[in-house]
């Protein structure tokens, strides 16, 4: 896996040397350069590849609020660092914005805001890949088997809502109100799944899009539940739901 693309966006040297070390730390990191104030950052975001940018709030010429507002269509995914709590609210109106960080910042809370960039970026790059063509003769299944207290279960695609993770199990509620509960983790249950039809939301939860009906700020509405809808998840979504919804 090629690494991504970082760029540290700060008037103090000090911090740019703490962030630096804790990079170091991470091997699908790789620092793209030092930026002291807004202006640099801008030349540097128009010259190179920028997957990830740790940006202050409080800088000379350019604030790092105002620095968003220039680059609102620019793909990078941005963490605040600052030590002023007062901006997140408004930083968070930025769609490039992924987590806040509070200074001083500890390597355990950063390493978490470089996995939730991480795991939207895959997002994208997931929901971007081309999908190669399916053979005429090579017919997709239409179905799950899982088990729960002993017995084999077959579950059809169409009559899954949502499933959703439980400790270390899977609840599957289905269309005609039944329930079922089986030993599995989220993740591996994700690759089993047509991706056409089912789409994660949150950590704990997937839903079958066929009965998706609105999306209510951070919820989306299926025919008889609500479910929250996670920040990482969220741009994915809803351009998956779009799309599927178009064709």
């Amino acid at each position: 896996m090629n690494a991504y693309q970082l760029l540290i966006v700060d008037d103090e040297p000090y911090a740019h040397k703490l962030l630096e070390s804790y990079c170091a730390k991470l091997d699908f990191i790789e620092l793209t350069g030092n930026c002291y104030n807004g202006v640099e950052a801008l030349n540097q975001l128009s010259s190179k590849k920028v997957d990830i940018m740790l940006l202050d709030i409080q800088m000379p010429d350019i604030t790092g609020i105002e620095l968003l507002d220039t680059i609102q269509k620019n793909a990078t995914k941005v963490i605040m660092t600052t030590a002023y709590s007062d901006y997140a609210l408004e930083s968070y109106n930025h769609e490039q914005v992924v987590d806040y960080l509070l200074k001083p910042i500890k390597f355990v809370r950063f390493l978490k805001a470089l996995e939730r960039a991480k795991r939207i970026l895959e997002l994208e790059h997931h929901y971007n890949s081309p999908t190669p063509p399916i053979a005429k003769n090579n017919a997709q299944p239409t179905f799950i088997c899982i088990k729960d207290n002993k017995k084999l279960y077959k579950i059809s695609f169409h009559s899954l809502l949502y499933i959703q993770a439980y400790g270390n199990y899977l609840k599957f509620f289905l269309k005609n109100g039944e329930m079922k509960m089986v030993r599995n983790t989220i993740s591996k249950m994700e690759k089993e799944l047509p991706v056409h039809q089912f789409c994660r939301i949150h950590k704990s939860y997937i839903v079958n899009l066929d009965y998706v009906k609105q999306i209510e700020g951070n919820q989306v509405v299926l025919t008889k539940s609500t479910l929250p809808l996670g920040n990482s998840y969220n741009q994915y979504f809803k351009e998956k739901l779009i799309t599927i919804k178009n064709e």
